[in-house]
């Protein structure tokens, strides 16, 4: 069966391994929210003309808006392929953020198929699309660790990493907790006051996102490696072979 994994190792681990590598997890953090931040510029600003203009709302979502999108899940994917150098104590330098661009549009499919498998089952009750998106939580990181694979592959193969180990990633994931209110509390403190002096224009809507990047970088700066380290780690000795291992069902009804 499934090993109980040491969690509280596995973080230990990825402290431990946010002061290693060429470049530091920090600094290649900060580049990370750097780029999504100049992105957001970019939307807020695009989306503030065309409303302004006297567009239909669906047109905010324009083509600008679509790439922006696009291109933040492969920086994402890039992300998790640089955590993967780190933890097997490789040289990753500022441009290993931009792995997964060889392989974009398989972390486009997959990340649209997996969002509609996930929504499908959301659809039946919210406890089974949270089960789904455990299930399918390692495909993704399936698809950097080996970009031959296929879409499909890459999610069917995580249904069977995850045998075992939804519950443990979940209490993982839940153990930031602290931090992600904090990225909340933040999100609110934008939301409700500094929006509000802000004005309305398209220099507001740029700074808006600007300062908005630059308070979420106060968390994010630390929670992103910390936590992508760590689920990497924890992929990685999920996923290790296992001799002679009969098969296994967990708690979360390993049947969806």
């Amino acid at each position: 069966m499934p090993m109980q994994l040491d969690t509280g190792a596995i973080k230990t681990e990825s402290r431990s391994l946010l002061r290693t590598g060429e470049v530091n997890p920090f600094r290649m953090t900060l580049f990370y929210l750097l780029i999504t931040l100049v992105l957001d510029m970019i939307n807020s600003g695009v989306s503030y003309m065309i409303d302004s203009a006297g567009g239909f709302t669906v047109l905010s979502f324009s083509f600008v808006s679509i790439l922006v999108g696009l291109v933040a899940l492969v920086l994402n994917a890039g992300y998790y392929c640089y955590c993967f150098g780190i933890l097997r104590r490789e040289e990753m330098p500022y441009e290993s953020l931009f792995d997964a661009f060889p392989f974009a549009g398989k972390v486009i499919l997959l990340s649209i198929v997996e969002g509609v498998f996930i929504f499908l089952w959301s659809m039946l009750f919210v406890i089974p699309g949270i089960i789904a998106a455990y299930r399918y939580s390692f495909a993704m990181l399936n698809l950097c660790e080996n970009p031959e694979l296929g879409v499909m592959e890459a999610l069917n193969l995580s249904k069977r990493q995850t045998n075992g180990y939804k519950m443990q990633l979940f209490l993982l994931q839940l153990s930031f907790i602290g931090y992600q209110i904090a990225a909340v509390l933040i999100a609110l403190l934008y939301e409700y006051v500094i929006i509000s002096y802000l004005p309305d224009s398209l220099s507001g809507a740029v700074l808006g996102a600007l300062i908005y990047g630059v308070l979420s970088a106060v968390v994010g700066v630390y929670l992103t490696p910390y936590l992508n380290l760590s689920t990497c780690r924890f992929y990685q000795l999920a996923t290790a072979p296992q001799v002679n291992e009969p098969p296994h069902f967990d708690s979360w009804n390993d049947n969806f």
